[in-house]
């Protein structure tokens, strides 16, 4: 009798479910959007695991292709908000390729996820280095480049390949056209999933100043310039008593910020030059590079940073603060200014 009950309950609660999926269009699109986040995650796990255990790259990858038919089955067949999952566990698996037949199957695999989607940033990268594995068209190779940079210039990925595929061509012209580039492009960045961020993704186009460690007392700086000292002023709302700030950024990995001089107008509009040498800088995940004359940090994560400035003084009634600041990259190369 019991287990009765317990089937005509269960097949009133599935068949509920089912009326409510197809009546609710917001319902049912975070159901099959949880759904896909847990398979993503299942098999972003399991793929870490098989990697680090030395299970064959083969089974690896072919835990990428159950991802896709899977991601496929939950939603559709093109581009989705999972893709980006997929290319992540493909970069992943590419570090532990070691011979041509390894790479010869994961080819197939990412022709499948390219299908998706073919004129995506990670699509165009992922086809111009099979078309490189494959000894085709260099032409057209430097043309997927091109076209994956125009999409995001200031992202690594495309540069890091092209360089190379350059200095294999013995193609210096083109070496040094890239090189350019890269150091001077600012748009475009990396998305990443967070639950909370103030940038949502790593960016070279914006940056924030916070007073003390106030949640709410955080200034927008929108827009900085590469490779040149800038003053970057920021005007208080009120006039604050400071000892400490805190400088809020996302920017990519390899960024290096040089904090040349920092500023204080009070009140009376009298200037408080700051001196570096007597302050203590300190960080969330980034770097310190030693000099005597300026504050030498460089970027090492994608996640948001904080670096912490404790002036172990505290100035009264400040309504302006001004920071000198050089915004430079990090070199991909050993090359001059590459």
């Amino acid at each position: 009798m019991f287990k009765k009950y317990f089937f005509s309950i269960f097949l009133i609660l599935f068949f509920f479910i089912l009326i409510y999926l197809s009546l609710n269009s917001n319902f049912r699109r975070n159901f099959f959007n949880l759904s896909i986040g847990f398979v993503n995650s299942y098999y972003s796990i399991v793929i870490q695991q098989n990697l680090a255990n030395d299970i064959t790259v083969i089974d690896s990858i072919k835990k990428v292709e159950e991802q896709i038919k899977f991601t496929d089955f939950l939603s559709n067949k093109s581009k989705n908000t999972f893709t980006d999952d997929i290319y992540g566990n493909l970069y992943l698996i590419e570090e532990f390729l070691n011979s041509d037949e390894e790479f010869e199957y994961f080819s197939k695999v990412i022709e499948k996820i390219i299908d998706k989607d073919p004129d995506i940033y990670d699509a165009l990268i992922w086809k111009a280095k099979i078309m490189k594995h494959k000894n085709l068209d260099k032409k057209k190779i430097f043309q997927l480049i091109d076209n994956a940079i125009e999409l995001s210039p200031a992202r690594q990925i495309a540069y890091r390949f092209i360089l190379d595929f350059s200095r294999e061509t013995n193609d210096d012209e083109n070496f040094k056209i890239y090189c350019s580039k890269y150091n001077n492009s600012i748009l475009g960045g990396y998305m990443k999933k967070r639950q909370a961020s103030l940038f949502k993704g790593s960016y070279l186009t914006r940056f924030a100043l916070q007073i003390g460690n106030k949640i709410d007392n955080v200034y927008i700086m929108e827009g900085i310039n590469l490779n040149q000292e800038e003053l970057y002023t920021f005007t208080l709302l009120k006039e604050e008593d400071i000892s400490k700030i805190n400088i809020l950024s996302n920017f990519l990995p390899g960024t290096l910020i040089n904090i040349i001089s920092i500023e204080l107008i009070n009140k009376d509009f009298n200037k408080i030059l700051i001196p570096l040498k007597d302050i203590y800088i300190s960080s969330n995940n980034s770097f310190f590079l030693e000099d005597q004359r300026i504050v030498k940090v460089i970027n090492t994560s994608f996640e948001d940073e904080k670096i912490k400035i404790d002036f172990l003084k505290n100035y009264k009634n400040i309504n302006e603060i001004r920071i000198k600041i050089n915004f430079s990259k990090s070199n991909l190369t050993n090359k001059f200014k590459c």
